[in-house]
């Protein structure tokens, strides 16, 4: 009886100190996440061009085909073609793994275009990958499907 204690005590004692695996840690935290996507539609709000491609990665893919260079082409175009736009995520659902983030969400884009130009509305899905490279997340895969064309 005193070996069947004593040996129950030792195995509580050892799962209690590290004999458990360790959990695995994640790439970014929660915290991390959300600033990012303030960011990413601060950002695009203001046409902030150079601040919103340096949430890309230069290996970047966008709709499986478009590499960075078309990535600044088509944004840079954009932005200087609007007055103003309204960019807004909602229903933003994100996993995050050890070496990546998985992030979705639905989103909705006005465009006041200069003058003379008719504003135009889109909505759609938009799914992210991001990593993280020298600390700071970025995203390394963007998928988006208009659902709702000018």
């Amino acid at each position: 009886m005193k070996s069947f204690v004593l040996a129950i005590g030792l195995i509580a004692f050892l799962s209690g100190w590290g004999w458990a695996q360790p959990q695995p840690s994640l790439i970014a935290t929660e915290e991390e996440v959300r600033q990012f996507f303030t960011a990413y539609e601060d950002c695009y709000n203001r046409k902030a061009i150079d601040e919103f491609l340096a949430l890309f990665s230069p290996q970047a893919i966008q709709n499986r085909r478009e590499g960075m260079v078309e990535i600044k082409k088509a944004y840079t175009l954009f932005f200087n073609q609007s007055l103003a736009l309204d960019y807004h995520l909602e229903a933003l659902e994100y996993e995050i793994y050890q070496n990546a983030v998985e992030a979705k969400a639905r989103y909705t884009l006005r465009q006041k275009p200069h003058i003379g130009g008719k504003e135009k509305e889109w909505a759609g899905k938009i799914r992210w990958i991001l990593t993280k490279e020298d600390g700071i997340l970025k995203i390394i895969s963007l998928t988006y499907q208009h659902e709702k064309l000018p």
